[in-house]
Order: structure tokens, then C-alpha cells, then sequence
């Protein structure tokens, strides 16, 4: 299979995991989005939720959700917890709620009671904000038997190969829980308290 066709099985896959965790996690009150696969313009950024109408086709506007082509090569159930975690942020948008500081770069207390209500459990980052999000053990029992057809596939961005840096040492970080290692050179390493691939902080 070409890699054309795992993005497009991909994408599928995503759209119909949608489906299921607004079922099981918001009884399918959730209107559905214009889900999409992107590259990042800003390092470490699993995905996003647009919070204005990003899409528009005639009368018709919606919103985006975004999962990152970057980091598609993840465990099926840690992007799946990534799209429950826009799906959150998605609640907040279709019910007026503010759940983000003005920048969008923090998770406010709103945020955190959504999330915690929709099968995750939540954590104030180093940077501050709820913004570090885990599935609780009972959402990884509902959503593991579902994700068996998620791809393993990885877009791989010039800002990622880049070898021309100041310094000789590189800074990895676990998106979970924000613990940060340093490596002389580029380096595949796993979180070993949240079992999660550390990325490369630019």
C-alpha cells in the first residue's frame, strides 16, 4: 500500500473514530467538524481545534480540527487522546464557552472541567494552563478495540530534519507531563513515566 493510501485510510480512520468518541463521550451532541491532517508551524503541537469557523461551502461554515501529520506515527491510543482533547475544545466552541486564554496558548479552569467530564484527566503544564491531558483507565477500555485500523504514518517536515543548530546538544520534551532530557544528537526516546515519545523542543 502506497503512502497515498494510508493518508487516505488514515484520514477515514480519523473521521470515523470521531464518530465513535462523540458517541461514547458526548452522547453525539457534537456536530461534526472539517477534520483535517497538517503539518505544524509551531513545534510540538499535536493538534488543534480552529475556535471560529475555518471552512466555509456556500451558507455552510464550520469548524477544523486538526491532527498533526508530524506525529501521526504515535500508538493509536495516544491520538486518540489527542482527538479527544480537540473534541473538548470543540464542545467549548459549539457551546460559547471560553475555555483558553486570549492568545490561546493557556487552558483555563473551563477547559479542565470539560475535559475531566468527557474522559480525560487533566494537569497544569510547566507553562502553566490545564493544557496536559491523559485518557482516564475506563476511556482506554472503551476506545482501545476501535483504533486497531489507525495508520502508521509520519509526514517529515523540514523543521524537523534541520541538522544546522547553535548549539551541539538537542532538548526533547514528554507533551504529557513536560519532563525534558538532553541529547548530542537526534535521538528516539520514550517518557518512561507516561509511556509517550518525547518530541524535539525548537
Amino acid at each position: 500500500m502506497c503512502c497515498n493510501d494510508k493518508y487516505l485510510n488514515e484520514l477515514k480512520a480519523i473521521n470515523n473514530l470521531f464518530d465513535y468518541l462523540n458517541k461514547a463521550f458526548f452522547e453525539s451532541a457534537l456536530s461534526k467538524p472539517v477534520i483535517t491532517i497538517q503539518a505544524n508551524k509551531t513545534p510540538n503541537v499535536l493538534g488543534w481545534c480552529t475556535g471560529y469557523d475555518a471552512w466555509v461551502s456556500g451558507e455552510e461554515k464550520s469548524p477544523e480540527i486538526n491532527m498533526s501529520a508530524d506525529y501521526l506515527d504515535r500508538e493509536p491510543i495516544n491520538k486518540s487522546e489527542t482527538l479527544l482533547h480537540e473534541m473538548c475544545h470543540l464542545y467549548a466552541y459549539q457551546n460559547n464557552i471560553k475555555d483558553c486564554s486570549r492568545a490561546g496558548n493557556y487552558h483555563n479552569k473551563q477547559y479542565k472541567d470539560i475535559a475531566e467530564s468527557h474522559g480525560l484527566t487533566v494537569e497544569k503544564s510547566a507553562k502553566g494552563g490545564w493544557n496536559m491531558t491523559a485518557l482516564t483507565d475506563k476511556s482506554k477500555a472503551i476506545i482501545t478495540p476501535y483504533v486497531d485500523n489507525l495508520q502508521v504514518l509520519k509526514r517529515i517536515s523540514p523543521l524537523k530534519t534541520s541538522t544546522t543548530k547553535n548549539s551541539s546538544t538537542r532538548k526533547y520534551i514528554c507533551m504529557h507531563c513536560g519532563m525534558t532530557v538532553r541529547a548530542t544528537k537526534e535521538v528516539n526516546i520514550i517518557c518512561g513515566d507516561c509511556d509517550e515519545t518525547m518530541v524535539l523542543d525548537e
